[in-house]
């Protein structure tokens, strides 16, 4: 499912000003090549995400917005360069190069102030807010004035002028590079919304890699190719890991969902006009599939619980061990309730196998969760709310809450649960003492 295209267009927006400035300026060649590569990275990407944070954490990972950075200003310096440096094969003297540089150079900072204001200026609120604290090329042009400042010293000579650059590491500024602020910024953020511990393991070492690195050399900072092959090796190391725990974690929630979807199926009382996709079908076709449901969905699920033990030497039961769904638990990413996941658990799957019914009386008591309205997780809110803390304590003030509003989107947080909240104890005492463990050689015939 892709990113909201309202959403995506806000996102896209300020990277394709930097195609539309070098189109302005007739720029062509690799750099310009590799800036429009990457922006339509970034529209993959959003077709591939399903939300604005997945988007954000795979661009993150990448480290697109650096490298489009980069391109864009390496493709500034060389049109410079190309007109202020002499033509036709005629080699110029020091002092004509000289002045050519540093000329090339104020008009550089010139060229990174107005492209920016010109950001900002068609930018909405929130995006100068990022912008501000994202894209602000204030840094890059204190490098490129101290690089001016050497330059006026007096009894400056090219020769020296470009020493000295190098001894100062001041050349370094041209340079792309991943900033230690940079990784500690993901890793705040991904610690903000609780992610995984791995997924925040692979970021710690990351930035213990990027220190070790820097360390060995004067200027403390580490170039962005050796740093793309410091950053694949840790991919790598991890990404096996990562991949299983995503996949057990997968079969763990659709059992769960399948599971509910199951009861659901036998809801006639409400489940044709309240729960999707039945309540997008005609009466008649609705209770069709329903049926339909309740026939077939215990064979799906037994196969998964197979699949489940048969490449990963899990049962449903070791629910409770997954860190996956601890974590989707313990960081409120869960959009059921504790009330529901325990009857689905504990009373539901025992009666769930092939050729089999639900009894009356489980039927019963999940149309009562439905209408005590005991199915959803009281603490959903929470998720976001710690993300929007996140990004209004780095962006600035109500950020969230402009970014929304220009979306015309709103928090919509107000929503009816009277199920009780997670205790995450409790659930792993109930399913460790009181959840069943099917036989999964067991034969099925319809009787």
């Amino acid at each position: 499912m892709a990113v909201d295209k309202s959403l995506l267009d806000a996102i896209t927006g300020g990277y394709k000003f930097y195609l539309d400035d070098m189109k302005s300026k007739n720029i062509t060649g690799q750099y310009y090549d590799e800036v429009e590569r990457l922006f339509k990275r970034i529209e993959e990407l959003g077709e591939e995400c399903s939300d604005m944070n997945e988007l954000y954490a795979k661009m993150q990972n990448e480290n697109i917005t650096i490298k489009m950075s980069d391109a864009y200003t390496r493709a500034l310096t060389e049109e410079g360069n190309k007109n202020y440096m002499p033509q036709n094969g005629e080699v110029p003297d020091d002092s004509q190069m000289f002045k050519n540089t540093v000329d090339a150079m104020r008009n550089c900072i010139k060229a990174l102030r107005d492209n920016f204001d010109n950001l900002l200026e068609k930018a909405t609120e929130s995006g100068r807010m990022r912008m501000m604290v994202e894209n602000n090329p204030e840094t890059l042009i204190k490098s490129i004035e101290d690089m001016i400042a050497v330059s006026e010293e007096p009894g400056m000579t090219y020769a020296n002028f470009l020493r000295i650059q190098i001894e100062r590491g001041l050349d370094k500024a041209a340079d792309g590079i991943v900033t230690r602020d940079f990784i500690k910024s993901i890793i705040e953020s991904k610690s903000a919304v609780m992610e995984p511990e791995i997924e925040i393991k692979v970021w710690e070492e990351k930035l213990d890699e990027y220190n070790k690195e820097a360390s060995k050399n004067k200027f403390n900072t580490v170039d962005i190719h050796v740093w793309d092959l410091i950053s694949d090796r840790i991919e790598r190391k991890y990404r096996p890991e990562i991949i299983r725990h995503e996949c057990i974690f997968e079969i763990f929630k659709q059992i769960v969902y399948d599971l509910n979807y199951w009861t659901l199926s036998y809801c006639f009382s409400f489940a044709p006009s309240e729960v999707a996709p039945w309540d997008f079908m005609p009466y008649e076709k609705a209770v069709e599939d329903m049926i339909k449901v309740e026939h077939i969905m215990p064979g799906i699920i037994y196969e998964r619980e197979k699949l489940l033990f048969r490449y990963f030497g899990l049962r449903l039961k070791d629910i409770v061990k997954d860190a996956y769904y601890l974590n989707h638990i313990k960081s409120n990413a869960i959009t059921d309730s504790q009330d529901i996941v325990e009857f689905l658990l504990l009373e539901v799957y025992p009666q769930c196998k092939p050729f089999c019914s639900l009894t009356q009386d489980l039927i019963d008591k999940r149309t009562s969760l439905h209408k005590e309205k005991k199915e959803f997780n009281p603490d959903m809110k929470e998720y976001y709310l710690r993300f929007k803390r996140f990004c209004n304590s780095k962006y600035g003030e109500e950020w969230m809450e402009k970014f929304l509003k220009e979306q015309g989107l709103s928090e919509n947080l107000e929503y009816c649960s009277n199920s009780k909240h997670w205790t995450l104890e409790e659930f792993i005492m109930n399913i460790d003492s009181k959840m069943i463990v099917h036989d999964l050689d067991e034969v099925f015939v319809e009787i």
